[in-house]
């Protein structure tokens, strides 16, 4: 997906909030479907309009999984053996989720069909096109990690990643300006009046102009963390870290809201304070500190951490 692209989704949202004329409005309900948009555009190749079924069918499709991810139930909490009983009826957490992720795959199933009957060898369209044709490039290979079923995978991450946590992040910026019009919000619109103007959208190299919008956004991701808990991650060998002992296959979760509350890592860490993030003569921190991580840790995190602060910053 090109910068175009996501610039041309951004656009689409403010079209549509301005439609509002100033009124009440759900933000969330132009938020989400903008956020999903950019997702499918990378991945299907096309965004679809607020009101096309499809984007209504998706946003539907999307909404009940994430709520049933994030939902707790009192199954949960019961004996394993329990459990595994429980979970088998038509009602529960599990059975939601696997009914949910089944769709989004047959979903997905389609949409590669259609890409093979259409595609050009000569040009990628989208993640599905590139991915297809690695998958033919590597049919003779036993060891290929170019597999039909993780194409399905990483489609189905990208939208679990990407969308509803960008979706998040950007109603908590708007929650934020809003409450503090006068003076956060006013500061960043004399930044980007200054730098970007008023007759085109802001692009991802205006960035390196704008420090005190990008603090605004790094802080947000530490003030307001989305996704508490890190990535889960595998010990891959028996290892000793600060007199623990960790052993081979035993996962391990980062606690990636603790990190950005830690008082001796952060100055007030209870406080939104993008200043934290500048230097004394105006310019961001460089590099991004260490403890800063949105995105949770370890190397296969980079390119989500690019994608997603490329959103968020467009946006």
């Amino acid at each position: 997906m090109s910068l175009c692209q996501r610039e041309e989704e951004c656009q689409c949202l403010v079209e549509k909030i301005g439609e509002t004329k100033g009124g009440p409005v759900a933000v969330q309900d132009y938020i989400f479907p903008s956020t999903s948009n950019n997702i499918a555009a990378l991945v299907y190749g096309s965004r679809y309009p607020f009101e096309h079924p499809r984007r209504r069918y998706l946003d539907e499709l999307l909404s009940e999984l994430f709520k049933a991810i994030r939902a707790g139930t009192l199954v949960e909490f019961l004996p394993p053996f329990v459990r595994k009983i429980v979970s088998k009826l038509p009602s529960t957490r599990r059975t939601i989720i696997v009914s949910k992720l089944m769709e989004f795959i047959e979903y997905t199933k389609g949409q590669v069909e259609e890409h093979k009957k259409t595609m050009d060898e000569h040009f990628n369209r989208d993640f599905i096109d590139g991915y297809l044709k690695k998958i033919k490039e590597h049919e003779n290979d036993p060891t290929s990690n170019f597999l039909p079923r993780f194409l399905m995978g990483n489609v189905l991450s990208f939208f679990i990643a990407g969308s509803n946590t960008v979706a998040v992040t950007i109603h908590w910026h708007m929650l934020n300006f809003a409450n503090n019009a006068d003076t956060l919000q006013a500061r960043v619109q004399q930044e980007i009046d200054e730098v970007v103007g008023r007759e085109r959208q802001p692009t991802w190299e205006d960035r390196n102009k704008m420090p005190f919008t990008m603090a605004c956004i790094w802080e947000m991701y530490r003030w307001k963390t989305v996704s508490p808990l890190g990535v889960p991650r595998g010990a891959g060998e028996d290892t000793v870290f600060d007199d623990y002992y960790i052993p081979k296959g035993t996962t391990i979760i980062p606690n990636v809201w603790a990190v950005h509350n830690d008082p001796t890592l952060w100055e007030e860490p209870s406080k939104f304070d993008p200043t934290r993030f500048m230097n004394k003569d105006g310019t961001l921190i460089q590099p991004k500190p260490e403890y800063l991580i949105p995105f949770s840790i370890g190397e296969t995190t980079l390119e989500f951490y690019k994608r997603g602060l490329s959103i968020a910053n467009v946006g």
